[in-house]
């Protein structure tokens, strides 16, 4: 969900303050296989950190951030418990 707003800045930080963490990502397509999952099941997220990969490419070092609104977070979390499955079967 991207926000667009000419404020002050208090609008978002009232929606970026009802946004928790969801998971830590350091690979960069499991972090492209979450963020496609929570969209298609229209759930606002958002990501802190992906870029930093782009400047120091090292696998596994820098962690992205994926956070999601409070109440998508329950929907979100089931999401996850499908993808972690899915990596201990070997299928993602």
């Amino acid at each position: 969900m991207l926000v667009s707003v000419k404020d002050d800045g208090s609008l978002i930080h009232a929606i970026l303050s009802r946004m928790h963490l969801l998971k830590k990502v350091n690979d960069q397509i499991t972090l492209q296989i979450l963020c496609d999952l929570l969209e298609s099941g229209g759930i606002g997220y958002r990501v802190e950190g992906a870029g930093m990969n782009s400047l120091m490419p090292l696998p596994g070092l820098i962690e992205a951030r994926v956070l999601v609104e409070d109440r998508d977070m329950e929907a979100a979390l089931g999401l996850l418990s499908d993808i972690e499955s899915g990596e201990d079967r070997g299928h993602v």
